[in-house]
């Protein structure tokens, strides 16, 4: 009981505390071009093995990658797609199982010229942290993640994210006894 208490009056003085220094951005600032956040992409073949696109994020240490026909987007695999479809399933050889068996097909897209909050909205809406951003033909030329749009935010408040303080009665309340 103590405990939950302290948990409650820590809560209350850190919504205080954020009330007092609260800072928004303005309109202009989540109003930056998806150009500027974006970083280059590694795609793969739509002919690939499921073991192939496996090995490039590995190799690229990416979260997904656009899978693509030509050169046009056809669709998305990343290491959600391994973790909830491949992992501990009985799938035999993944150099035989084609990469469509396992990526997300037609995923939603950006242009280079759109901006930041549209991404935003997109990623809230879908539940997803990756994505392609393309050309009026549809081919991929870049990729932004929830990590570029993280980074960006924290440009924007360095002091108040990167100095947080820590939270002393939670750590304390949860610390062990003894030697």
């Amino acid at each position: 009981m103590l405990y939950d208490q302290a948990i409650d009056e820590e809560l209350a003085q850190m919504d205080q505390d954020a009330e007092a220094s609260l800072k928004a951005l303005q309109v202009g600032e989540i109003q930056v071009p998806l150009r500027h956040l974006m970083r280059s992409c590694v795609t793969i073949n739509i002919s690939a093995s499921t073991q192939d696109a496996i090995d490039l994020l590995i190799a690229h240490h990416i979260g997904a990658a656009p899978i693509v026909e030509e050169g046009v987007l056809r669709g998305i695999f990343g290491e959600r797609d391994v973790l909830r479809k491949v992992l501990n399933k009985q799938m035999g050889d993944l150099t035989q199982i084609p990469v469509t068996q396992f990526m997300k097909a037609d995923p939603q897209t950006a242009r280079a010229e759109d901006m930041l909050n549209i991404a935003i909205l997109y990623m809230a809406r879908g539940g997803f942290r990756h994505l392609p951003i393309v050309d009026e033909q549809q081919h991929p030329i870049g990729m932004v993640s929830i990590r570029d749009v993280i980074s960006y935010l924290v440009e924007y408040f360095p002091q108040e994210v990167l100095t947080l303080p820590p939270n002393p009665v939670r750590d304390a309340l949860k610390a062990r006894e003894g030697a």
